[in-house]
């Protein structure tokens, strides 16, 4: 009687169940996407950039983009117009550059609605408008931003635009939405610290996270004037973060 040596044995089974998960359709690619869909088409999404590209440095107008805004949204949320059309200027500057640098990514075609509705709002002087209209285009570049996988760029815009959230509203005295939001803004900072603990920058990431929870003290106790202290602090920890990874 012949013997099968176990190595042969192997082989034929490893051939078997190949063939068993073809037929099975588990080794075969994904299926082809649908070109409708119950509610019409299904979204556009555009091909990941190739590999290697995702581990590069993000440019630096993004970070620049998100050091203007914040100049932009002080003009804002004070009404003082004239900050607020300099600030416009140097960030639609900022944003021409930045499209030449990251090309055709995700989240550049709502940036660029996004910075149309909010010149047509600051030149208006409508405060509320101009406010949403920022955050939406900054989202947007926080979006870009998450293209570069080494850069922590998406993350401190992201962090940015919740403080934005909660000084709006504390300055508007409203009280409840400012208490809604600052809890928001300790839920994105929990979720994107680690992507700042980095040697050379860890003492000012420490600070933000706790001028956050002495921020929400100061909106829970309907306190501005002790809020406000807090929010510089917290302008100058995070634009220190911002900078360290500018370039990076």
């Amino acid at each position: 009687m012949r013997v099968i040596s176990p190595i042969k044995s192997l082989a034929v089974a490893v051939v078997i169940l190949s063939f068993s998960l073809s037929g099975c359709g588990v080794l075969s690619g994904p299926a082809p996407k649908p070109e409708i869909g119950p509610a019409g088409k299904p979204v556009e999404a555009k091909p990941n950039p190739p590999f290697m590209e995702r581990f590069i440095s993000a440019p630096a107008e993004l970070y620049d983009l998100e050091a203007t805004a914040g100049v932009v949204f002080e003009g804002i949320n004070k009404e003082d117009w004239a900050q607020a059309q300099a600030g416009l200027g140097n960030l639609q500057t900022l944003w021409q550059q930045a499209k030449a640098a990251v090309g055709d990514k995700k989240g550049v075609k709502e940036a660029d609605e996004a910075i149309g509705k909010l010149t047509a709002a600051i030149n208006a002087q409508k405060v509320t408008n101009s406010y949403e209209s920022l955050n939406k285009f900054m989202g947007s570049i926080s979006d870009i931003g998450k293209s570069y996988k080494l850069s922590p760029v998406a993350d401190i815009i992201a962090t940015g635009n919740s403080v934005r959230n909660v000084s709006f509203y504390v300055e508007e005295n409203d009280w409840k939405k400012a208490a809604s939001k600052v809890k928001e803004l300790q839920g994105t900072w929990e979720q994107v610290k680690p992507s700042m603990e980095q040697v050379g920058i860890l003492g000012e990431v420490t600070k933000v996270h706790s001028t956050i929870n002495q921020m929400k003290d100061a909106v829970n106790a309907e306190n501005k004037g002790v809020f406000m202290e807090h929010q510089a602090n917290i302008n100058e920890s995070l634009g220190r973060i911002r900078d360290f990874f500018r370039g990076k």
